[in-house]
C-alpha cells in the first residue's frame, strides 16, 4: 500500500505531461497562414511582417538564410511592388505544445496569370503572449533550375569597356503596351540598370509590331541573369505581355 501511495504522484505527473504534449487543433496556425495570404494580396507588408518573430529565419530559393523581419520585408515587399499575389494551400499541419508546422503548396500570380507554383514549410512558435508567429519559413519553386549559361556568357567582354552585349527577341501581346513599359518614370530601363544592364535599346518589327527585341550592354552578367530568372523579372515580363515561351537570347561572341 505504501508503494502505491508513493507511485501515485509520479503517475499523475506523467499523465499530465502526456496530456500537455497532446496534439492541438492545427487551425490555430492554418488560420494565421491564411492571414499571411490575405496580407500579400492586400499589399499590406506591415501586416505580413507582423506574422513573423523578430528573429525569424527566412530560407528563400536560390538564396542565403537570413534572420529578422527586415529580410521578410525585403523579400515579400519586392513581390508586392512587382504586383505579385497568390494563394496558399495547406496540405498538412500539426501543433504540439508551443510549436507547430504548416506544409503546403503555393501559386503566385501577376495580372491574372500564374507565374510560379511551389511548396513551402512554415514552423510556428507560440510566444509568452499566446500569439502564434512564424519562426522559420522555407519555400521553393516547382520549376526546374535555371538553365546553364551559354558558353562564354560570363567571359565575353566588349573590348575596352568591360561589357557583354546581349540581344533578346520575343513576341508580345501588344507592341504598343510593351514599348510603353520602356518609357517614362520607373520604366524597365531602371529595373535593368539596377541589375547589371547599363544600356538597353528597344526594337520593333515594322511588319509585325508584336515582334520586339532588346540589345543590352551588360556590365554584371551574374546580376543580370539572376534578375531575368527572379520572380520580379518574370513578373515584369508577364506584365509587359512577353511570351516567355517564345524568347531567343543571343550573346556577343567577340
Amino acid at each position: 500500500m505504501k508503494r502505491l501511495f508513493l507511485a501515485l504522484p509520479l503517475l499523475l505527473i506523467i499523465a499530465a505531461c502526456n496530456q500537455a504534449a497532446a496534439p492541438a487543433d492545427p487551425s490555430v496556425i492554418t488560420s494565421r497562414s491564411e492571414a499571411w495570404e490575405a496580407a500579400l494580396n492586400a499589399k499590406d507588408i506591415d501586416a505580413l511582417a507582423a506574422l513573423y518573430t523578430s528573429d525569424t529565419r527566412l530560407m528563400p530559393p536560390n538564396g542565403e538564410m537570413t534572420t529578422g523581419r527586415d529580410p521578410v520585408r525585403a523579400a515579400f515587399g519586392g513581390m508586392i511592388d512587382a504586383g505579385i499575389g497568390g494563394t496558399l494551400t495547406s496540405v498538412e499541419a500539426q501543433v504540439v505544445g508551443d510549436i507547430g508546422y504548416n506544409l503546403g503548396h503555393y501559386e503566385l500570380t501577376s495580372g491574372g496569370d500564374v507565374i510560379d507554383t511551389g511548396k513551402y514549410m512554415e514552423i510556428w512558435h507560440r510566444g509568452n503572449d499566446g500569439v502564434w508567429l512564424i519562426a522559420n519559413d522555407i519555400w521553393n519553386s516547382d520549376k526546374p533550375a535555371a538553365a546553364a549559361k551559354p558558353r562564354g556568357m560570363h567571359k565575353r567582354k566588349h573590348k575596352g569597356m568591360g561589357m557583354t552585349h546581349v540581344m533578346i527577341t520575343h513576341e508580345v501581346e501588344d507592341g504598343a503596351h510593351w514599348l510603353a513599359a520602356w518609357s517614362g518614370e520607373d520604366s524597365r530601363h531602371d529595373l535593368f540598370k539596377a541589375n547589371g544592364a547599363v544600356k538597353v535599346h528597344t526594337f520593333q518589327s515594322a511588319d509585325n509590331p508584336n515582334l520586339t527585341g532588346l540589345v543590352i550592354a551588360v556590365k554584371d552578367m551574374e546580376a543580370f541573369q539572376a534578375m531575368l530568372q527572379s520572380e520580379e523579372g518574370r513578373a515584369a515580363a508577364t506584365e509587359d505581355g512577353v511570351d516567355l515561351d517564345n524568347v531567343t537570347t543571343l550573346v556577343e561572341t567577340k
